[in-house]
């Protein structure tokens, strides 16, 4: 018989194993490990909880859901963040998919939970049937494409002729400056002291103050990205990126059943999309990615972000996904206001 519960840190073992027989796949497939502890990326997500399902003690499907708090329309709300959707195979078309669900939907309704977001590769269109027709919660609505860019560590010569980039504590005004920013954005993440003092931090100031900001983390402690399987195009093109790497000073790229050192660029702001002073800080990351021996530097952001222009003429591998938003309390308005933005996404917690 299947019962279902929260998780607890006894089930860490087991939800790594759950974890590592999954996998997402495509021109590049992988797999995402969590070790050594599954909840320490739950941690920095939000505040969690984890539901799982068990046949006689041993763990055959997860679900987790992690509140934030994001900006919509200016304004700060609560969100929901729904992840590590997983089940065996040996279980799947049995409904233990859809049971996690009502489990998820059975702890948040009468908690007044109403925004919800997930996101799914693009192709995979399977999970979107959990989290649709379901009694009195509206559907999930599409809210647009994500780019996940990974741009090969490269060595450069960071120099402009005005610009300077500099390191910077995580103080008062690079918070004011980031929520500033993301804050013009739809579910752009309210930024905490504490969330910048896990990163590393980088401006470029003028005589006004700080014109552009970037955050770079490396999550690998807690997040492992396994390249499994390479489609012919792609060991076609990581072939042709490693000759070109000999001659230009790139990164080492990934292999096969190996963790991919990367480096993420979890937070970008850009005083009105500046092409120079994005490319500079691009640049710069790609230039740490090579020097610490990452294999790329990686930012996701969405198909209408300005910022996607600047990236053009950019040696990089690109990856897309569906960004997928409910408000269960069926506010069409908080909606609307979502997808007539810019919505934004952290990667470097996916």
């Amino acid at each position: 018989m299947i019962i279902y519960r929260l998780a607890t840190r006894d089930d860490n073992q087991q939800l790594l194993e759950l974890t590592a027989l999954s996998g997402m796949q495509g021109e590049i497939s992988l797999r995402i490990d969590r070790k050594p502890n599954f909840f320490d990326l739950l941690e920095m997500r939000g505040k969690s909880n984890v539901f799982v399902a068990l046949d006689e003690g041993v763990i055959i499907g997860s679900l987790s859901a992690s509140l934030q708090e994001v900006y919509v329309g200016g304004t700060i709300y609560p969100l929901h963040y729904i992840g590590d959707f997983k089940v065996a195979e040996n279980y799947q078309n049995r409904g233990v998919g859809l049971q996690l669900c009502n489990e998820l939907a059975n702890h948040a309704v009468p908690a007044g939970a109403d925004l919800a977001f997930l996101n799914v590769s693009k192709g995979n269109s399977k999970p979107f049937s959990f989290f649709k027709d379901r009694p009195s919660i509206p559907d999930f609505e599409n809210i647009g494409l994500f780019i996940v860019t990974q741009f090969p560590g490269k060595k450069n010569t960071i120099a402009h002729p005005i610009y300077k980039v500099e390191a910077a504590k995580p103080g008062g005004e690079l918070l004011r400056f980031f929520n500033l920013h993301y804050s013009q954005y739809q579910l752009g993440p309210v930024i905490t002291l504490e969330k910048l003092s896990k990163t590393s931090n980088f401006i470029v100031r003028d005589n006004n103050g700080i014109v552009a900001a970037m955050s770079l983390t490396d999550n690998m402690h807690c997040k492992q990205n396994v390249v499994t399987r390479l489609s012919f195009k792609m060991k076609y093109l990581l072939k042709v990126l490693t000759v070109i790497g000999r001659n230009f000073s790139l990164s080492p790229l990934p292999i096969l059943h190996q963790p991919v050192k990367m480096l993420y660029i979890r937070f970008l702001a850009v005083n009105n999309h500046d092409r120079e002073l994005t490319r500079l800080l691009v640049n710069f990351a790609r230039n740490i990615a090579y020097e610490k021996s990452y294999s790329f530097a990686s930012i996701g952001l969405h198909e209408k972000d300005p910022l996607n222009v600047c990236f053009r003429g950019f040696l990089k591998l690109s990856f897309k996904s569906v960004g997928m938003l409910v408000t269960i309390k069926n506010n069409k308005e908080l909606i609307d206001t979502a997808r007539q933005g810019i919505p934004f996404e952290d990667y470097s917690l996916v």
